[in-house]
């Protein structure tokens, strides 16, 4: 006998919603360059300051796999976001653990309750996939970081010399001045 059209439409439906229910809302890509969406000031009415939450972030939220490898403060519909990187574990179909470091996630979380507003799987850059020297806790504690200036509004794993750096991007919330420096 014949599957009735109805039933055929209610099971593509239903098998949609259920391939759907790990999705997670698409993440935007960020700007082109660090502060170029602040809307005249680099200074959330109230923020959570990465050398406050970096520590204990990756035990306590979703929103990191493992290891932080960046993290960038950014402007996103109409309020502030920190955008997080970090180093994650991908698994085969059968659950297995496969051994890829380039492997990481992304999400968006909110300034003030570091509450998950989005994430996703990300491809990480070769100086975020060498997870030897200083964490990102470190730098944020060696930045100078502190309130109220100056503010971290990037964290970034990069190459220097063959080796990974962090480098860091500093808001003086006075002047709204972004300064640039380097953490081995």
């Amino acid at each position: 006998m014949p599957t009735p059209p109805r039933l055929r439409a209610s099971a593509l439906v239903l098998a949609g919603i259920l391939a759907c229910a790990g999705c997670s809302a698409a993440i935007p890509s960020p700007p082109a360059a660090v502060g170029d969406d602040f809307p005249g000031t680099c200074l959330p009415s109230e923020v959570s300051w990465p050398s406050d939450f970096l520590e204990s972030l990756p035990g306590e939220s979703e929103a990191i796999g493992g290891a932080i490898v960046g993290l960038r403060l950014e402007w996103l519909d109409d309020d502030f976001a920190w955008r997080l990187r970090s180093a994650d574990t991908r698994e085969d179909t059968f659950g297995e653990r496969v051994d890829d470091p380039s492997f990481g996630r992304e999400s968006l979380v909110d300034v003030r309750t570091l509450e998950v507003l989005s994430t996703g799987e990300t491809e990480l850059t070769e100086a975020e996939q060498q997870l030897n020297g200083s964490s990102a806790y470190a730098a944020a504690q060696l930045s100078g970081e502190e309130y109220p200036s100056p503010l971290i509004v990037e964290m970034a794993r990069v190459m220097d010399d063959g080796a990974p750096v962090w480098q860091l991007t500093m808001c003086d919330t006075a002047t709204n001045e972004l300064t640039v420096t380097t953490l081995n």
